[in-house]
C-alpha cells in the first residue's frame, strides 16, 4: 500500500518545472536590479553566461548520471563521503539563513496589505517568520506531489501573474507617452557599469544570488517520472523563464520608480502603487501586495523540503541516527523538518535584537551567499573529477565538447562563484559592526558550519545505515 502511494506521488515534467523555477524565481530580486538602471541588462547577461548556464548544464549532467541524492551523491561519487556530506550540509545550512531572509521579505510585502509602516516593525517581521514557516512546514508533510502543487500555485499566482501585470502596466504607461524614470540612451556609460568601487561588485553579487538554487530540485529526482528525460527539460525551461521575466520585471520597476527612491525590499509594490494610482486602481494595491507575498511564501515552501531531503539521503548512510532518518508514509523526513523549523524560528529572533530590520536582512543574505558559494565550488569540481573517475557512467545529458567542454563550463561557473565568495566578505550598508566586526562574524559562522559537518560525519556509525533502502538510492549510482 505504501509503495502504491509513493508511486502515485511521482512528479512529471510540468510540476518539476514549477518547483525548479520557484527555487530561484521571485519578485524579491527585481528592485535591486532596477536600482542599476540600464546596467541591469549587462549584469543579467554576465550572470546568465558566467553562472546560471554553467550551473544548469553541470546540474543536468550530474543529475542524469547520478539521479539520486542531489549534490550529496555527486560530490560523494567524486571525492568521497566526507566532502559529499560537507556539500549537502553547506547547502542545507545556507538555506536556514537564506529562507529567514526570504521570510522577512514576505513580512514586508504583507505589511502593504495591512499597514505599510509594519514593514519596519521588528515584532511584526518576527511573528511573520514564525507563522509562515511553520505553516509551510506542515503543508509539506504530504510529500513531493503536494510540494509541486504549492510551488505551481504560488509561482503562477504570486510571481508570474504579478510580474506579467507589472510588465504590461509599465509598457502601457510608456506607450501613452508618460515620462520614464530610467535613462535608456544607447551609450557605453549607460550600459556598462564601473567596477572601480565596491558598489558594482556588490550589485554583481546580488544578481548572481538571485539565480542560485537551480540545482536543489535534483533532490526530487527520485520522485520524478523518467528523471533522465524530465530533469534537463525542467532545468532549462525554468532557467529561461526565470531569466526573461526577472529582466523585464526589473526594467518595469526602473521605468516608473526613480532609482534613488527604490526600496530594495518592497520596490515591486512601490512600482505597482505608482502605476495603479495613475490608472485610478488604488484598491488593487493590497491585492497585488498579497499576491507578491504569496509568491515569496511559495518559494519558502519549495525550500522547506529541497535541501533537507539531500541531508536526509546522506543520513541514510549512517551519518544521522535512525531517529532522524524516519519518514512518514509520503517519504517526508518529518523529524528533520521539525528541527529545521525550530532553527529558523531561533534565527528569526535575531530581528528582535536590532532596531533596523534591513541590517539583519543583509547580514543573513551575506551569510547565505558565502556558505552557498563554497557548496557550488565543490559541485563544479565534482563535475570535472567525475568525467575522469567515472567515464563509464551513462549521462542522459552530457555537456558537449568532451573534456574541454566540461573544463570550460565548470571553470567558468567555479571562478565566478569563487569571486562571489570573496565579494561576500564586503560588508553591505548599513553595517553597524564595522569592517572587522562584520568579517569576523561571517568567518566565525563559516568555521562553525564546516566544523559541525565534520563532527557529525566522524560520529557516523555502521549500525545507523538504513539497509532497507536500495543501494542505488543510498550511494547515488547512475
Amino acid at each position: 500500500m505504501q509503495e502504491v502511494e509513493r508511486s502515485a506521488n511521482k512528479l512529471t515534467a510540468l510540476p518539476l518545472i514549477f518547483i525548479t523555477a520557484a527555487l530561484f524565481m521571485t519578485m524579491r530580486n527585481m528592485p535591486v536590479m532596477a536600482e542599476t538602471g540600464m546596467h541591469m541588462i549587462f549584469f543579467n547577461f554576465i550572470t546568465v553566461f558566467l553562472f546560471l548556464i554553467p550551473a544548469a548544464l553541470v546540474s543536468a549532467e550530474l543529475a542524469t548520471g547520478w539521479s539520486h541524492n542531489g549534490v550529496y551523491g555527486w560530490v560523494k561519487a567524486a571525492f568521497g563521503p566526507k566532502l559529499g556530506f560537507l556539500a549537502v550540509w553547506l547547502q542545507w545550512v545556507q538555506s536556514i539563513f537564506g529562507i529567514t531572509s526570504i521570510l522577512a521579505y514576505v513580512g514586508g510585502s504583507l505589511a502593504y496589505v495591512l499597514a505599510p509602516e509594519l514593514g519596519n516593525n521588528k515584532y511584526f517581521i518576527a511573528i511573520t517568520i514564525f507563522i509562515i514557516y511553520w505553516l509551510a512546514t506542515v503543508m509539506n508533510f504530504k510529500g513531493a506531489k503536494r510540494s509541486g502543487l504549492i510551488s505551481s500555485v504560488a509561482l503562477i499566482a504570486g510571481v508570474i501573474t504579478p510580474t506579467l501585470l507589472l510588465i504590461g502596466c509599465s509598457a502601457w504607461y510608456f506607450l501613452q507617452g508618460n515620462p520614464l524614470q530610467v535613462n535608456y540612451q544607447l551609450t557605453q556609460e549607460n550600459f556598462l557599469p564601473s567596477f572601480t568601487d565596491t558598489t558594482g561588485l556588490l550589485l554583481f553579487l546580488s544578481f548572481v544570488f538571485g539565480f542560485v538554487g537551480i540545482e536543489v530540485s535534483a533532490s526530487h529526482a527520485r520522485d520524478v517520472v523518467n528523471p533522465q528525460r524530465n530533469y534537463p527539460i525542467a532545468l532549462f525551461t525554468a532557467a529561461f523563464i526565470g531569466f526573461v521575466l526577472t529582466l523585464l520585471g526589473g526594467l518595469a520597476i526602473a521605468a516608473v520608480v526613480p532609482a534613488e527612491k527604490i526600496d530594495s525590499i518592497n520596490g515591486a509594490t512601490q512600482a505597482f502603487s505608482i502605476l495603479l494610482k495613475h490608472y485610478q486602481l488604488s484598491w488593487l494595491i493590497p491585492v497585488v501586495a498579497f499576491l507578491i507575498a504569496m509568491g515569496a511564501a511559495g518559494q519558502v515552501s519549495t525550500w522547506v523540503v529541497g535541501p533537507i531531503k539531500g541531508l536526509w539521503a546522506a543520513g541514510l548512510e549512517g551519518n544521522l541516527p535512525p531517529y532522524l532518518q524516519k519518514t512518514n508514509r509520503y517519504d517526508v523526513p518529518v523529524r528533520l523538518l521539525l528541527i529545521q523549523a525550530t532553527l529558523i524560528s531561533v534565527i528569526g529572533l535575531l530581528f528582535l535584537s536590532s532596531s533596523d530590520v534591513n541590517t539583519i536582512f543583509l547580514m543573513l543574505t551575506s551569510t547565505a551567499i558565502v556558505l552557498y558559494a563554497m557548496m557550488y565550488i565543490l559541485m563544479f569540481l565534482a563535475a570535472i573529477r567525475l568525467r575522469y573517475s567515472h567515464p563509464e557512467v551513462h549521462r542522459a545529458y552530457k555537456i558537449p565538447g568532451g573534456r574541454f567542454g566540461i573544463w570550460g563550463i565548470s571553470l567558468t561557473g567555479g571562478i565566478s562563484i569563487f569571486a562571489c565568495l570573496l565579494i561576500g566578505f564586503i560588508p553591505p550598508e548599513p553595517n553597524p559592526w564595522g569592517l572587522w566586526g562584520f568579517e569576523s562574524l561571517l568567518i566565525s559562522v563559516c568555521i562553525v558550519s564546516i566544523v559541525a559537518a565534520f563532527i557529525i560525519i566522524n560520529r557516523r556509525q555502521s549500525n545507523w545505515i538504513d539497509k532497507s533502502q536500495n543501494s542505488s538510492l543510498i550511494y547515488g549510482e547512475g
